[in-house]
């Protein structure tokens, strides 16, 4: 029962969106706008880097205290599957009929609980990539595809973790299909631009 109360708990709060949260108080509907991405990417090119940045952190939060659930309720070797949950939860949220964001952020908040050695790896991957293309969306792409990998070097033999980074890493390519097609197309913006189709 702990176990099904801890994964459903992180689920639920992966659904709680705080680009949307932020839209509500300025009253912007971030659907409507830039990327239609409720994610830190669409609010900082809407409403700027600040309500980004609470975006991001937020957003991250959740998947740092997602993956603490299990541990609180005394369960603590179910955070990989806390971790993907809550994953989940912000890319297909109840709250919002299954209409979220991309999961970058709440999967950089599990990866701080779960995998802290491998973000020695995947950071520099995700900030070279940014200042070689400029696309924040193939920079998370190309950090998601590191994770695994960084997980069975640094991490030998732990057979959930490395199950949990694949997986993370599948939905965060999957939640980027439309970026990668922009991206061969030619079409995808970059983060300097103010204004932009589709974030990360």
């Amino acid at each position: 029962m702990r176990i099904v109360l801890a994964v459903v708990l992180s689920y639920l709060l992966g659904g709680i969106l705080f680009g949307e949260l932020i839209a509500l108080i300025f009253r912007v509907d971030v659907r409507k706008k830039g990327s239609g991405n409720p994610g830190a990417t669409n609010v900082y090119r809407i409403l700027g880097p600040l309500f980004g940045l609470i975006v991001l952190v937020g957003d991250t939060l959740k998947g740092v205290i997602g993956c603490l659930l299990g541990g609180w309720l005394g369960v603590p070797e179910i955070a990989p599957w806390c971790a993907l949950a809550v994953i989940a939860g912000h890319n297909w949220p109840l709250q919002f009929k299954f209409k979220g964001g991309k999961g970058i952020a709440t999967s950089f908040g599990t990866i701080i609980v779960l995998a802290p050695a491998t973000l020695l790896v995947i950071t520099p991957l995700w900030i070279i990539t940014l200042l070689l293309s400029g696309y924040v969306s193939l920079s998370s792409i190309v950090a998601a595809l590191g994770l695994p990998l960084s997980c069975l070097v640094l991490y030998p033999g732990n057979t959930d973790l490395f199950f949990y980074a694949v997986l993370a890493c599948l939905l965060a390519i999957s939640r980027h299909r439309a970026n990668i097609q922009r991206i061969m197309n030619g079409t995808e913006n970059k983060i300097l631009r103010k204004k932009a189709k589709e974030d990360s």
